[in-house]
Formats: C-alpha cells, sequence, structure tokens
C-alpha cells in the first residue's frame, strides 16, 4: 500500500493595524510595535499532520474552496495610550486540489502576480457594517467611511504546503487571519460588522467567497 501527499495543517498569519491620526488613514503591521501582548498574533504555525495509514488521495478541485470556520473579537490595552485595540481574527477552512496556495515576498513582487511598484495580493477581506438607518441591511465599510481605500484588507499568506518543493499534492486545513483596529477607527463602539473572504492560488484561480457571522464592536 502507498501512502499519499494528503497534506493538512493550521496557519496564523501576522496581524495589520488599521487606524487614523489627524484626519489620515494609515496602517501598520502590528508584528513592527513593540507590543508584548500582541506579539504572538503574528507567529506563524504549521502543523504538518502525518499520515498514519494507507489512505486514498482526496479528489479537490484545483480551485481552492474555501469555507468559514469562525470569527471573534479580542480587546487589547496598550501601555502608555488611551486607545485600546480591537483584534479580529477570521479563521477559514480552505482546500485545493494541486496545493499551490500562497505566495512568498518575491513572488508576490513578480509577474504575472505583481510588481515591485505594486505588490500583489492572495487574501480579498471586505468589511461591511450594520445600516441601522437602512432596514438593518449591511452596507461596505467604504459606505460610512469613503477615505478607506478599496483593498483596505486586502492582503499576502506566503506558502501553506509544509513541503519545501513545488510538487502538486491535494492541500487542506484552516487559516486564520487577525485584523487590528483602534478603538473607534474606523469602528464605533455598538456597530455590528462582518466580512467577506475569498482567496487565490498561484495559477490565479479565485476561491469561492465566504461570509462571516457578524460580531458587535463592545462598549469602551
Amino acid at each position: 500500500m502507498e501512502a499519499h501527499n494528503n497534506r493538512a495543517g493550521h496557519i496564523v498569519v501576522g496581524q495589520r493595524i488599521f487606524g487614523t491620526s489627524h484626519g489620515r488613514y494609515y496602517y501598520n503591521f502590528l508584528l513592527r510595535m513593540n507590543l508584548r501582548l500582541l506579539r504572538v498574533v503574528g507567529l506563524l504555525s504549521m502543523g504538518a499532520l502525518g499520515l498514519t495509514s494507507c489512505l486514498n488521495e482526496p479528489s479537490y478541485p484545483d480551485t481552492p474552496e474555501i469555507s468559514f470556520e469562525t470569527i471573534r473579537l479580542q480587546r487589547f490595552t496598550v501601555a502608555n495610550s488611551t486607545v485600546p485595540i480591537d483584534s479580529v481574527y477570521i479563521t477559514i477552512n480552505f482546500q485545493d486540489g494541486d496545493g499551490d496556495l500562497g505566495l512568498n515576498t518575491v513572488e508576490a513582487q513578480t509577474a504575472p502576480y505583481g510588481s515591485k511598484d505594486r505588490a500583489a495580493v492572495n487574501y480579498i477581506n471586505t468589511a461591511f457594517i450594520k445600516n441601522v438607518n437602512a432596514g438593518g441591511r449591511f452596507d461596505s465599510a467604504r459606505t460610512f467611511y469613503n477615505y478607506l481605500p478599496k483593498r483596505d484588507l486586502y492582503s499576502l499568506f506566503d506558502h501553506l504546503s509544509p513541503t519545501t518543493d513545488n510538487r502538486k499534492a491535494p492541500l487542506r486545513g484552516t487559516l486564520t487571519r487577525a485584523y487590528g483596529f483602534y478603538l473607534g477607527s474606523p469602528y464605533l463602539p455598538g456597530q455590528e460588522i462582518k466580512f467577506k473572504v475569498s482567496i487565490y492560488d498561484r495559477a490565479l484561480h479565485q476561491s469561492n467567497e465566504i461570509e462571516t457571522t457578524s460580531l458587535v464592536i463592545p462598549q469602551r
């Protein structure tokens, strides 16, 4: 009997921080902040699950498929700051028939993915806010805050395969992406938010789009 490369794992990708300063929108990677409590968010953890018995290789489409797993919010207080940070963690399940998920930073700046002037992204995330003045429907966050760029929450995740080569094999697992926002910038206490997410593989196949459940920004 032969054991096939049915690879699975769990990835936690680094957090980004978003906010405004004197009316100007800015963002920064949380990894660059000297915040001991948040540092763990940026760690990349990958566990390849070894096969303990002979298995048939699963048949997944070469276009990635994703499903919603969980969303949660955690609030952090920062030393020497009066403004707390709300961190939103989004976890999705993924599966891909040939395992070509993720781009490294070099690939992201070269064709056909991107350039040195505009790096590629492969994680497409769009925020929505409940509009209490429109029957409670969820509208794009840009409807409320027009200074937010379209690619506000778009980002890059690295190769998800636990192997170092590019051989094709089915890949499945979970991917957690964390985003940090200063309270009130842009989301206000009491606002209800949710997100829509899709991903791209290295063949530029876009997955289906999933929608998270909603959560409410807690009061201060």
